[in-house]
């Protein structure tokens, strides 16, 4: 039966691009799989290379580097030399190459998968000590490490509820969380009067492009001049003002979506950022951020390992 070129077209399709398309896992030469979206981070497993390598420029060493008859024995001596440095350059390219992948680095780790940003900066702190750890034994150091932190911020709870009056844990806990809404509460008097002082903004329009006021060009983001300049800065911490200024997100936006967030949250309808995904329509990074945000201030739960 002879093909159509719509056959010929959709056979190397599949053949060419279809671990991306499908989705496809791809073994790697460590024994662990590599998903499709490693190519995000610019690894291509067909070639089993990166975009940019590790010494990207190592070649530039010898690109000009000939061999010719007139060559006298020092000036070979030393071109061998060059290209002896150039090996161990490769060799260590080589090395990390394999780490990266045996690792499975390209992907996120499945102990980290769910751990609140303060946590994922904890085992930030513990990489360099990777390299002399099996992957078992890494991942059981951030486990122990983790878990050490949440009994510590739970040891600090306690204590603080305690001095508050507290005298079992049912009452901690019942004191947090009065002690969340409480905050939410606060949180909602602030957008409040970032409202009536404020700028004469729609922010119900802001957040729903996520960029800022109607005036803008959806998909415009605002500069961090601009986010300082803002009315409603007066009323966000100093890490409140750095993360509008890195995500491009409007004051008034961020405390719009914070009261937003809280309220659904003390209600049982937020319980992850996946729900929180659901209820803004704007990039799902920022909402993570601004949820991230939730928690450290201990509106939100992180969410369990």
């Amino acid at each position: 039966m002879a093909r159509t070129k719509r056959d010929v077209h959709s056979y190397y399709d599949n053949l060419i691009y279809g671990s991306v398309l499908n989705k496809k896992k791809v073994t790697n030469h460590g024994g662990g799989n590599l998903q499709s979206g490693s190519s995000a981070a610019g690894y291509n497993p067909k070639r089993k290379e990166f975009d940019i390598e590790y010494d990207n420029d190592a070649e530039k060493l010898l690109a000009d580097m000939e061999f010719n008859n007139s060559d006298t024995e020092d000036e070979r001596e030393l071109k061998l030399r060059i290209i002896g440095i150039y090996n161990k350059r490769l060799d260590e390219r080589q090395r990390r190459k394999e780490f990266v992948l045996e690792r499975n680095l390209l992907n996120r780790s499945a102990v980290e998968k769910d751990l609140s940003p303060e946590e994922k900066a904890l085992c930030r702190r513990y990489d360099n000590f990777m390299r002399f750890h099996s992957k078992e034994e890494h991942e059981d150091l951030l486990k122990t490490v983790i878990s050490e932190h949440r009994t510590l911020r739970r040891i600090n709870e306690l204590k603080e509820a305690r001095a508050a009056g507290c005298r079992t844990s049912g009452e901690a806990d019942i004191y947090h969380q009065q002690k969340r809404k409480r905050e939410a509460v606060e949180n909602s008097r602030r957008v409040a009067q970032a409202i009536k002082g404020g700028q004469n903004t729609n922010i119900n329009n802001m957040a729903a492009d996520g960029n800022g006021s109607s005036s803008r060009v959806a998909g415009q983001e605002y500069s961090p001049s601009d986010i300082m300049g803002a009315y409603e800065s007066m009323l966000l911490s100093e890490s409140e003002k750095r993360m509008c200024s890195e995500i491009g997100m409007h004051p008034g936006v961020y405390l719009k979506m914070q009261e937003e967030l809280s309220k659904d949250i003390f209600k049982g309808n937020v319980l992850n950022k996946c729900d929180a995904h659901q209820m803004f329509k704007m990039e799902s990074s920022k909402i993570d951020r601004v949820y991230d945000m939730l928690v450290k201030k201990g509106i939100a739960q992180p969410e369990s390992i």
